[in-house]
């Protein structure tokens, strides 16, 4: 009677502390008529009020486990050490002790919560960060190894602070950044390009399921190179195949101590004395082989376990992420691909880890503080690690040759996810489009600069020629001529994406990209400037010559006041040398110049149309003051304002 009326006050105990949690579920908010904005700035408010109320709950729980663990104390102690009371005492202290338990318990529910809410909060953060072109609240993401040396990226501000990459990419894994950078930095073909446009268009009003998939990634991967080395164990030789010694050896102790049991067991039904003592022989051998194996091989095992862990045990977050690709939604195309990569097929990344998983949990039992006993009892008599090894090599060669392709399909996936992203964001953006007529070369309306905030942006509109494969921006100093021929060159780069473009319509080739913008001398090897920009041409006239020879895409260039280093009459013909070298090569681009010179040059006016930006003065508090529109006009300039420049800083005589 007494004991029910007990249970009954646990339970009571245990439901007044499930009251004192937040609720841990969260309502998103309806995706329909709500922007991504405002689904990014709703879900950061919600993250933070619920990080307020976790921080709360846990402070309460710190008091309520430290009382009830003094209660408990307190009436154990009395119970058992005194003769009142005993039972109601006895029994109300354990009664604490479960609550303490169950404490402990929900405190840990609690922290993983706040870590998860406290990565929304960064996430989101984020986002309104690329939003806003607030750099400082955007993550850094450098290009991978085998992209360091791409021309365009310092030129183009490709990645850094202030970037391409850390306004358009959000991918997390190794895979993912990969596939970014190599779809932005390699030319396509144009189905490809299409089949990811399908992808992006389809993933675009799957804003919960893009949302999910990154919060998903993100608790198991900080980017890191090494997060997880299961891909790269599953293209590894077998370990105990190279070492036919050491799988011997892991096969005599077991089979010593075999022997020495079965020898045992007839000692113990004859009573013959001489079969005990060599029972406990050779039981006492294969002990001792069992632990020369561990002492010998042990650390290596446990480097190929961790490597196939990974750090902070990678390897169950991926088995999560890669199940959570079941709700891509079909396509027929990339999607299909990597639904089939990851939870259709019969080499399928769920099934893997499925069978995977298990073997972790068993190579990782030397891990556990509460089973290490068991693992050395295990390591002793059969040699575990090594039948733990025999497994995870069985499933290296049933899905070894596939883990690959599952990274690869994760990877799509991230990019494909970041077009999603940004086709949501900028609905306004248009897709690009191959060329309609053989006469044009590119055809661009309400162009502008992805990088720039949405209000400082200004639109212009382009129209490339084959008759004029060369666009001839002229303009003064400051008046956005870089600035426009780095929005042609982002944008040509995002098109390679599937991604939208930042323009309301584009029709254009799949250019191969070169430029000159950014040449800096260099000390330490001798180079000055001058001899620096030459080689820099050199190798976009190489690459030109190299993309025509091979048949590859065409050359798109980008060259920014080139060869500033040498006399005006000089320069007019250097330039025009090497314009004429690129047009050999069937090159189309752009030229920035404010030599008015080079404009009126007879074959540089040939091949090119001329536009120019402009600069007016206005009278503000009796000081003139220089303003720009940014807007593209037809000609070259008609104006400069050096000599004005000079007298606004004072320099002017």
């Amino acid at each position: 009677m007494f004991a029910a009326r007990n249970d009954d006050g646990v339970a009571f105990i245990l439901k007044q502390f499930d009251h004192m949690l937040p609720a841990t579920h969260t309502e998103s908010p309806s995706a329909e008529n709500v922007s991504a904005r405002q689904r990014y700035a709703q879900e950061l408010s919600i993250a933070r009020e619920k990080i307020a109320l976790l921080d709360a709950s846990s402070t309460r729980y710190v008091w309520i486990r430290t009382a009830v663990f003094a209660f408990a104390v307190v009436c154990l102690f009395l119970g058992y050490a005194g003769d009142q009371y005993r039972v109601f005492l006895q029994s109300a202290g354990w009664a604490a002790v479960v609550a303490f338990l169950y404490a402990l318990i929900r405190s840990e529910h609690i922290r993983r919560e706040t870590v998860e809410r406290r990565s929304d909060v960064r996430l989101f953060t984020r986002m309104l960060a690329r939003l806003d072109r607030d750099w400082s609240g955007t993550t850094l993401q450098p290009l991978m190894a085998e992209f360091a040396d791409s021309r365009i990226a310092d030129d183009l501000d490709l990645a850094g602070p202030a970037s391409l990459l850390a306004f358009f990419s959000l991918a997390i894994t190794p895979p993912g950044r990969r596939t970014v950078q190599a779809w932005l930095l390699k030319p396509p073909t144009w189905p490809e390009v299409q089949q990811r446009q399908k992808a992006v268009r389809r993933l675009r009003d799957e804003r919960d399921l893009r949302l999910q998939l990154i919060r998903t990634i993100l608790a198991c991967s900080d980017g890191n190179e090494n997060v997880l080395g299961l891909p790269t164990w599953a293209r590894s030789p077998d370990w105990l195949k190279a070492r036919p010694i050491a799988r011997l050896t892991s096969l005599l102790g077991p089979a010593l101590i075999l022997v020495g049991l079965v020898m045992l067991g007839c000692y113990v039904w004859s009573g013959i004395a001489v079969w005990g003592n060599v029972a406990a022989g050779i039981i006492g051998a294969g002990f001792l082989v069992n632990i020369l194996a561990t002492v010998i091989w042990g650390s290596w095992l446990h480097d190929v376990f961790q490597q196939v862990t990974g750090q902070h045990r990678a390897v169950f977050g991926f088995a999560r992420v890669f199940s959570s690709l079941a709700d891509l939604p079909a396509d027929e195309g990339l999607l299909q691909k990597i639904r089939a990569d990851a939870v259709d097929g019969p080499s399928s990344a769920v099934r893997g880890f499925a069978e995977l998983l298990t073997s972790v949990k068993l190579a990782n039992l030397q891990r556990d503080p509460v089973l290490y006993v068991v693992y050395l009892a295990l390591q002793l008599t059969v040699a575990w690690d090594f039948r733990v090894m025999e497994r995870l090599e069985k499933w290296k060669s049933k899905f070894g040759d596939s883990t690959e392709e599952w990274f690869h399909s994760l990877g799509t996936c991230e990019a494909l996810v970041c077009g999603a992203t940004l086709a949501d964001e900028y609905r306004q953006w248009a897709f690009p489009e191959p060329l309609k007529s053989a006469g044009l070369l590119l055809r661009v309306e309400s162009i502008a600069h992805p990088l720039l905030a949405d209000a400082a942006n200004v639109t212009n509109n382009l129209q490339l020629e084959r008759a004029r494969p060369l666009l001839l921006v002229t303009g003064s100093n400051m008046a956005g001529k870089s600035t426009f021929m780095r929005a042609v060159g982002l944008n040509l780069l995002l098109a390679r994406t599937g991604s939208p473009v930042c323009a309301t319509h584009m029709e254009t080739d799949l250019y191969e990209l070169a430029s000159s913008i950014r040449v800096r001398d260099s000390l330490r090897d001798g180079v000055s400037f001058f001899m620096a920009e030459l080689q820099r041409l050199k190798e976009v006239v190489d690459a030109a010559e190299q993309a025509q020879r091979n048949n590859e895409s065409p050359m798109f260039f980008l060259l920014d006041e080139i060869l500033q280093g040498t006399n005006s009459r000089e320069r007019q013909i250097a330039v025009d040398s090497v314009v004429q070298r690129l047009l050999e090569y069937q090159a189309v681009g752009m030229l920035s110049t404010h030599d008015l010179d080079l404009a009126a040059e007879p074959s540089i006016e040939r091949v090119s149309q001329i536009v120019h930006f402009r600069e007016h003065f206005e009278t503000v508090d009796g000081r003139e003051e220089m303003r720009f529109d940014y807007k593209l006009r037809a000609g070259p300039t008609p104006t400069t304002n050096a000599l004005k420049m000079l007298n606004l800083v004072g320099l002017g005589r």
